[in-house]
């Protein structure tokens, strides 16, 4: 993965890690919009990283980050329902 690359990267996971946990402090439907934009986003680094370079550790370390703020978001989603 590129430099530039890895810093998109990282700066996506960082916004979504931000609107996860406002989310779960305060959770209304801007800051549920805003974590699931942010989401999405590393979604599409991920994707664009996976069609130009081959796997690394930092890839891994955004996937396994994804995963658990998309399990944390619907956890907030279930709370939110109830």
């Amino acid at each position: 993965m590129s430099i530039e690359h890895n810093e998109k990267l990282t700066k996506a996971i960082k916004k979504a890690d931000k609107s996860v946990y406002a989310t779960q402090l305060e959770s209304n439907s801007d800051n549920l919009g805003y974590s699931q934009q942010a989401i999405e986003i590393v979604e599409q680094e991920l994707k664009e990283a996976k069609e130009n370079h081959t796997s690394s550790l930092e890839e891994q370390r955004a996937n396994d980050m994804l995963r658990l703020l998309k399990e944390t978001q619907a956890a907030v989603n279930v709370i939110r329902n109830d």
